[in-house]
């Protein structure tokens, strides 16, 4: 399984000026085959900044996903509004336990 974790800092507003299309993103998004998980949210102590937490089947999987159109125009909308800063990490999982057992 890949994992995709981190947070990308946008512009002052820029959340609120993103929150339609991140929906889309997200509706779009779990629809694609390999796709296992796939959200967004807003981190409550820093403003502005979005939370990414995705999970791939696989590494052609999320291959595939960056280049859906749906993509190019969330990156297209991001680009307007400014991103200042982003820390997202694609990670590879070999094993997997809940936490209750």
């Amino acid at each position: 399984m890949i994992i995709v974790s981190g947070k990308a800092k946008l512009s002052p507003g820029g959340l609120a000026k993103v929150q339609k299309e991140m929906e889309g993103v997200i509706a779009a998004t779990r629809k694609e085959e390999g796709c296992i998980g796939y959200s967004f949210g807003a981190d409550v102590m820093e403003p502005d900044t979005i939370l990414v937490l995705e999970y791939w089947k696989s590494w052609a999987a999320l291959d595939a996903h960056v280049k859906q159109p749906h993509m190019g125009e969330w990156f297209a909308k991001l680009g307007e509004i400014g991103v200042i800063s982003q820390e997202i990490r694609f990670i590879e999982a070999g094993e997997e336990r809940n936490l209750m057992g």
